[in-house]
């Protein structure tokens, strides 16, 4: 007895029975998808609404008086504060650099060089071969013609006993 076990072995049989090979069929692979950057990567919404906002406080406050409180350098914009038109530049660096990241990032997708054409002719050979795989899983739920007729059986059963 070294065959794999029953599922409806008892449990001293499965553990006496090694199985020797698998119980099951390993299922084929599925198809690898490209490892996508993060949605984060993308986002830059969010920071350009704040230097937007920070502007908006900037054009909408009175400008100091002179001899008040020091104004900030262009090099160290405050992180929350007004900012000033001379000041963007260097708010905007950090949403650039972003954006030049996240267009690395979708350069290095595969198929990103490929053209419409290409994507639309692929497009229509996988839509034929699914119509073929179709008219196929129809025509198996069908009887075939070619299959002899079985005779009509006596349905008269008096001689049975």
């Amino acid at each position: 007895m070294s065959a794999a076990p029953t599922p409806h072995a008892s449990m001293s049989a499965a553990a006496s029975f090694p199985a020797t090979g698998p119980v099951t069929p390993a299922l084929p692979p599925q198809p690898s998808t490209p490892d996508l950057p993060p949605p984060s990567t993308f986002d830059v919404l969010p920071d350009l609404h704040k230097i937007l906002s920070r502007l908006l406080q900037a054009s909408s406050q009175p400008p100091p008086a002179t001899g008040t409180a020091p104004t900030p350098t262009p090099s160290q914009p405050p992180a929350d504060g007004p900012l000033e038109i001379e000041q963007v530049a260097s708010a905007t660096a950090e949403v650039k650099l972003k954006l030049q990241r996240a267009q690395k990032a979708v350069m290095a997708l595969p198929g990103i060089d490929r053209t419409c054409e290409d994507q639309e002719d692929e497009i229509a050979h996988l839509e034929a071969r699914i119509e073929k795989l179709r008219a196929s899983l129809r025509r198996l739920g069908q009887p075939t013609t070619l299959e002899p007729e079985l005779p009509e059986q006596d349905v008269d059963q008096s001689m049975t006993g």
